[in-house]
């Protein structure tokens, strides 16, 4: 598509030798023909571009030149050469077969009663019916004129619904994104198409790109360049660089896009109250046609920017939450919250080892945090005592796991869900010897096998009111020794084989 965009002149550039030529293809087996729209046409000029005159001498001869890389904005076209339809079935070939719309094509005969030229023009979609008497210089003018304004009118048309499409799919393509980082990269490889579309053959590049968002009295900040990518967060404006205070601060005030040196910069302000700014260098000027397409584009990556922003802030302050929550459990349990943090962070390596997705691995990492949540509804004599449990205090102990479920059940929320199979699945095992409900194998959730070995692990390696701490080397070779009738063998088997990564955790959080 990139041919179209060489015959869409927007501005009225002063004529100069290297100006791009409109291309125009004679077909005639006329010789003098050629030679008296050479001599007509040889200085016309359109829009301060000259005209090229391509000749040939036949339909034959000119199908293949039509099938090149040549594009031709006009065609003039004997109707009888090889035979007498040769011209017509030319005109056919150009718009069907080719499914070339664009050249504009004016059938020149010296026989007009041949084919009528109502019925020429309606089936074969041709510009013009002329008598080869009609070769003076006034007459192929304004035929010159009027078929290169409607093929320029016609690419220009085409252009913009190309622009748009790869405009929509740029959109699309960062709208998916779920990630500061990944978004900032993409926004700078599709900043670059957008910039392109308006620039024919001018190469835009634009090296830098940033974006800044006040949030929660909070300005966060994303700046991509070549040499990598920068996500930052600071108290106040004075905490981001000089020139981009400047750009943020009169944005704010103007409310408006501006040009400042070699910046372009869009301003957003959203219905939720934030203020924004995306921005981004470029080393030569944006057109101001392009700008249009730059501000649709920016307007729809700014709120792909916020949107990704404010679910940051949500999932901050849920991992938050969780850790508190989780920290609280410990804490009536004499426990420290180092543990929780761990078991979420051995039941991450375990689910990254098991080759589960990111989003999952992500998950697990705070859902295994609540694994004891239920505890809150066991008396602190029961969950405190430095001695072992009788039969009537373990049945009690056992509830937490339920009271857990009934907690967290029903949230919607993929991870507290997660955390729900979690609290009554981590204390099954593998051979349906656990409890509440003495689920066997498959039967017992990943997320609940997984943070099974993570809890114990932990739990064996430290202090607890009925307990001292057990050496490393003893804790692995009890989850070792579980595989198969406590645990699930193939999450033991990763364990044993990435063992000192586990094991590096623990050194990192000690109690």
């Amino acid at each position: 598509m990139e041919w179209l965009q060489d015959d869409v002149v927007s501005d009225k550039a002063v004529a100069n030798s290297n100006a791009k030529p409109w291309k125009i293809l004679i077909v005639d087996d006329d010789d003098s023909v050629h030679q008296v729209t050479q001599l007509a046409m040889k200085r016309f000029e359109f829009e301060q571009r000259p005209v090229e005159l391509h000749s040939v001498y036949s339909a034959s001869e000119a199908k293949e030149k039509l099938q090149s890389s040549e594009r031709y904005a006009l065609i003039l076209l004997d109707v009888v050469m090889e035979t007498e339809h040769a011209g017509l079935d030319l005109a056919r070939f150009i718009r069907q077969d080719l499914q070339n719309g664009y050249s504009r094509i004016i059938l020149r005969t010296g026989q007009p009663g041949v084919a009528p030229e109502r019925s020429v023009i309606r089936d074969y979609d041709i510009d013009g019916y002329k008598a080869k008497s009609q070769l003076q210089s006034q007459d192929l003018e304004l035929i010159f004129y009027t078929s290169l304004r409607a093929y320029r009118d016609i690419c220009m048309l085409q252009t913009h619904r190309y622009n748009l499409k790869r405009l929509i799919k740029a959109i699309s393509t960062i709208t998916q994104i779920g990630d500061l980082v990944e978004f900032t990269s993409v926004v700078m490889e599709e900043l670059k198409l957008v910039l392109n579309m308006s620039s024919a053959n001018l190469y835009i590049d634009a090296p830098k790109v940033f974006g800044i968002c006040q949030l929660d009295e909070k300005l966060q900040m994303i700046e991509g360049e070549v040499s990598g990518i920068h996500l930052f967060t600071g108290s106040g404006i004075d905490s981001i660089p000089k020139k981009h205070q400047e750009y943020f601060l009169r944005a704010k005030q103007t409310k408006q896009n501006f040009i400042a040196e070699d910046h372009y910069v869009y301003f957003h302000h959203s219905q939720k109250g934030l203020d924004s700014i995306l921005a981004f260098q470029s080393l030569q000027p944006v057109k101001k046609e392009a700008q249009q397409l730059v501000d649709l584009f920016l307007g729809n990556v700014v709120l792909t920017f916020e949107s990704l922003l404010l679910a940051n802030s949500i999932e901050e302050t849920q991992q938050l939450a969780i850790l508190l929550m989780g920290g609280a459990m410990e804490s009536r349990s004499k426990e420290t919250g180092s543990h929780v943090i761990r078991v979420g962070l051995y039941a991450k390596l375990l689910a990254q080892l098991h080759n589960q997705n990111q989003a999952y691995c992500d998950k697990i990492s705070l859902a295994a945090q609540l694994h004891d949540v239920g505890k809150v509804g066991v008396p602190d004599l029961i969950l405190n005592k430095p001695a072992k449990l009788d039969a009537d205090e373990w049945e009690i102990m056992k509830q937490h796991t339920t009271k857990g479920w009934e907690i967290l059940k029903g949230t919607a929320n993929p991870v507290i869900d997660m955390a729900a199979n979690i609290a009554i699945d981590h204390h099954e095992r593998w051979d349906g010897a656990g409890y509440p409900h003495a689920k066997k194998q498959q039967e017992i959730s990943l997320e609940g096998r997984i943070t099974a070995i993570a809890d114990v692990f932990d739990a064996l390696c430290c202090r607890r009111c009925y307990k001292e701490p057990w050496s490393m080397d003893d804790a692995k070779a009890e989850i070792i020794k579980g595989a198969g009738n406590h645990f699930d063998p193939n999450l033991v088997a990763l364990f044993e084989a990435h063992f000192n990564d586990f094991k590096q955790i623990y050194l990192d959080r000690p109690e």
